[in-house]
């Protein structure tokens, strides 16, 4: 399963909507990666500050998913 919503919840991680709107931005991530018709297209969004933004965020939210399943 690569839905990050889906799994936040069946982690039972209680998620706000911002939270649920970035996972489900990066679940379309891993979509659009995968089959060859958007790949192109994707490729071309993904400047290296784009990337890099979205690496930082990606990071931040790593962090705090650990810090809430470790701290239960």
């Amino acid at each position: 399963m690569h839905d990050l919503v889906r799994i936040a919840e069946k982690s039972n991680l209680e998620l706000n909507e911002e939270q649920r709107k970035f996972f489900a931005t990066v679940t379309t991530f891993n979509i659009n990666a995968r089959y060859d018709d958007y790949k192109s297209e994707f490729y071309k969004i993904c400047t290296k500050k784009f990337t890099e933004s979205w690496i930082n965020e990606i990071m931040n939210y790593r962090k705090w998913i650990k810090d809430t399943l470790l701290n239960r």
